[in-house]
């Protein structure tokens, strides 16, 4: 199970970048053709998004999961291979490119490790919808409970007792 915090997209990139994928693509069908249902377009956007080669694991989500391959190339342009061996394969070729990703983005990370107690200033909702004038931070608060490396469980005085906010939303209360 992943944990998410509201208002984070960081919290799941992955489903981020899916979504977004997704988005584009139907926005572009719309545009195309007005007359079909939302419904028709967003599933052949999904089928288009499955059978489409990825540039990462270099093979499509279809072919990964079910062994079907993609009927975008001829079938006589594909070379004989072993399911079991592509997938391997998938999971090095995305290993290595998560491990660039991730040199990349930590080369300018400050790491900043909470501890359960520990007053903190939390960030008030998306920095875009906020006014001029509107307060950037609220604070203190105490941290509850670590859900994960990167979530914590803070209690923010609200009705709703503790809320999970993603670290990126945490600063150090002085």
């Amino acid at each position: 199970m992943v944990l998410t915090a509201v208002d984070c997209p960081a919290s799941n990139g992955l489903n981020e970048r899916l979504n977004q994928t997704l988005f584009k693509r139907i926005r572009c069908k719309i545009n195309e053709q007005s007359n079909c249902s939302w419904l028709d377009i967003a599933k052949e956007c999904t089928d288009e998004f499955n059978n489409t080669t990825h540039s990462v694991t270099k093979f499509s989500p279809n072919y990964l999961l079910h062994g079907v391959q993609s009927h975008i190339i001829t079938e006589n342009l594909y070379t004989e291979s072993s399911l079991a061996k592509d997938r391997e394969l998938a999971y090095q070729n995305s290993k290595r490119n998560h491990n660039i990703n991730k040199s990349r983005i930590d080369k300018n990370r400050k790491n900043i490790n909470f501890n359960i107690g520990d007053d903190v200033y939390v960030e008030l909702g998306n920095r875009m919808n906020r006014g001029k004038l509107d307060s950037i931070r609220t604070g203190s608060h105490k941290i509850v409970d670590e859900m994960s490396n990167v979530i914590y469980k803070a209690n923010l005085g609200h009705r709703i007792k503790c809320e999970y906010v993603h670290f990126n939303k945490l600063s150090p209360y002085f």
